[in-house]
């Protein structure tokens, strides 16, 4: 997997993820495995990382760690497909109306929170 591949999907990379507002990252995260998320925190920016930590209730949180011990092995394939990972969520959200960029911002559709229509 090419550089290019790692962070990016279709144009949105995994630094675009700094510009969702919590909406627009709750989505993201509910629609993320626990075990992706784990990973992908080991290896991506902090501020990403704790904007995501933020929206989770201590249940989650307490998963999600236990992920990330078990997900934390330096392997840079798996890594790279994590990131890769937030970023095909991210980028299917978008293209399902769930997320819209306006500017350099992303914002989370108000009215789009249940999402078992995403089933």
């Amino acid at each position: 997997m090419g550089t290019s591949a790692q962070q990016k999907s279709d144009g949105l990379q995994v630094r675009d993820l700094l510009f969702f507002d919590n909406l627009a990252l709750y989505y993201v995260f509910e629609n993320t495995p626990p075990r992706v998320l784990g990973r992908a925190f080991n290896c991506t920016d902090g501020r990403l990382s704790g904007s995501l930590l933020g929206l989770m209730n201590p249940k989650q949180r307490e998963t999600v760690h236990a992920f990330m011990i078990m997900e934390n092995d330096d392997n840079e394939s798996k890594n790279a497909d994590a990131i890769q990972a937030l970023t095909i969520i991210a980028r299917d959200l978008l293209d399902r109306g769930f997320i819209r960029k306006q500017g350099l911002h992303y914002y989370g559709t108000p009215g789009t929170e249940s999402l078992q229509s995403l089933s």
